[in-house]
């Protein structure tokens, strides 16, 4: 009998891995249809942080019996934990072409901006690495050195940035190692002084 519980616990455990997979994929697929290009993701440990909370969570709130309520109640706090990280995973990125690019918060819906909207930049050092925020058309857009993508699509909006402000990107000041691409906002904010007229 013992057996036969652990072979239906698997066969729980991968049919729920099977049902996150059905999910995202109906949840996303119009996504999926209009966007082929690069992607800038959450973390992969975000992932598998929240599909281990979900499984254990889950299992919890199956066999953890309903008379200890504080047990029971922070199961399903694991559960809901573990669902809201897989959810944040799928939905947060950046979705970027050659023209511009998306950018979605959960549970917010993309906002598209085109390159030559990003004004400035200001980037900063903290425990996970070099963390940067964009800004466009006076929205922040936060980006962590953690997130999968984010040195590789700052290096192609700054070309394209570029490409669409007409500037060449040699003699546009920038620093890759310290992913600063773009002025820093109290650069962009400094009107160029006007020669007086002879």
């Amino acid at each position: 009998m013992k057996y036969i519980l652990y072979l239906l616990l698997i066969a729980a455990i991968f049919g729920l891995i099977a049902l996150i997979d059905f999910v995202t994929k109906r949840l996303f697929a119009p996504l999926r249809k209009t966007h082929d290009g690069p992607v800038v993701r959450m973390p992969r440990y975000s992932f598998i942080l929240g599909l281990l909370l979900a499984l254990v969570g889950l299992i919890a709130v199956l066999y953890m019996p309903t008379e200890e309520t504080f047990l029971y109640l922070g199961c399903w706090l694991v559960l809901v934990i573990g669902v809201y990280l897989l959810i944040n995973f799928f939905w947060t990125g950046v979705f970027y072409d050659g023209e511009g690019f998306t950018y979605r918060v959960f549970p917010r819906k993309g906002r598209y901006y085109r390159y030559e909207e990003i004004t400035s930049q200001r980037s900063f050092v903290a425990k996970s690495g070099w963390n940067t925020a964009l800004y466009a058309n006076g929205q922040e857009i936060q980006l962590y050195a953690a997130m999968q993508g984010v040195p590789e699509f700052l290096l192609h909006a700054f070309r394209r940035w570029c490409h669409q402000k007409g500037l060449d990107p040699d003699e546009v000041e920038h620093d890759a190692a310290s992913l600063r691409f773009f002025p820093e906002p109290e650069e962009a904010e400094q009107e160029p002084e006007q020669e007086p007229e002879a």
